[in-house]
């Protein structure tokens, strides 16, 4: 059996420094590169010399949480204790949550998980397969994550809403946009924008267009909107909803970004 040290120092350290940045991206701990491979290298270091070394289980698992918290504390600058134990919490969770993914990989694979980690060159699995684990695991974390922030900050703010445009129906999403504060000049009446992809299902039931338009500001200067008449709609907020009749929309030249929602409320309607 051959072992090769640099293989397991350059694994390891490229496994540090991937799972600090998850675990930082996903604190949302800004940081720069040289504290995280500082980082990675620290631990790096003792994961070669733990295997050199004999201890107690229980020492070596307490070593072990011992060295996150210093890797962690090295990786970035952190304003609160708060957020230490935030990114802390993440770095631990990622580790196991990885480990598991290897572990399950080397068992199906009939690889003996102690003997990888020696980088005996006997193994099965490339030596790399480690890291491209690692990598493909933390990529997945961080978009997860950022869809459950994202779910968690928008849900408060989304309404099932239904439209009646000339006795149709059309049952959407409508997310309440504290900075929507568009009036129409003539009747003083709330503007509510809506998608393109919502005007054109909204076109095939004739939709009675205004004889107002809208002028607003937007990054590139001013703009015009033209309004259009809905009959009616209803805004859900549980089992309470609010009705209003004849209500204006414009529709949004830019589209939207976001395909959760096709109504931008006013929220002067809720």
């Amino acid at each position: 059996m051959q072992v090769y040290i640099e293989y397991a120092f350059l694994d390891n350290l490229i496994i540090n420094y991937l799972l600090l940045k998850t675990a930082t991206r996903c604190a949302k701990i800004k940081t720069r590169f040289i504290f995280l491979f500082l980082s990675a290298l620290v631990g790096t270091v003792f994961a070669i010399i733990f295997p050199l070394v004999r201890l107690n289980n229980s020492i070596l698992f307490l070593i072990k949480i011992l060295l996150a918290c210093v890797m962690v504390y090295i990786s970035g600058r952190f304003i609160t204790v708060k957020s230490y134990f935030i990114t802390l919490m993440f770095f631990i969770l990622f580790t196991f949550l990885c480990g598991g993914f290897l572990i399950a990989l080397f068992n199906f694979s009939g690889v003996d998980y102690n003997e990888y980690f020696l980088f005996n060159n006997d193994s099965v699995l490339p030596i790399c397969i480690s890291v491209l684990i690692i990598y493909l695991t933390s990529t997945m974390i961080v978009k997860v994550t950022k869809l459950f922030v994202k779910e968690r900050n928008l849900k408060p703010f989304l309404r099932n809403c239904a439209l009646i445009v000339n006795g149709k129906k059309f049952i959407v999403k409508g997310f309440i946009d504290s900075g929507n504060g568009l009036y129409d000049s003539r009747s003083g009446f709330p503007v509510i924008v809506c998608s393109n992809d919502l005007f054109s299902k909204l076109q095939s039931a004739n939709i009675k267009k205004s004889i107002s338009k809208i002028n607003f500001d937007t990054v590139s200067g001013t703009s015009t909107m033209q309004l259009y008449v809905i009959d009616k709609i209803m805004i859900y907020n549980g089992s309470l909803v609010n009705i209003y009749n004849n209500v204006l929309i414009g529709v949004s030249e830019f589209g939207f970004t976001n395909i959760d929602y096709d109504l931008l409320l006013h929220p002067h309607l809720l």
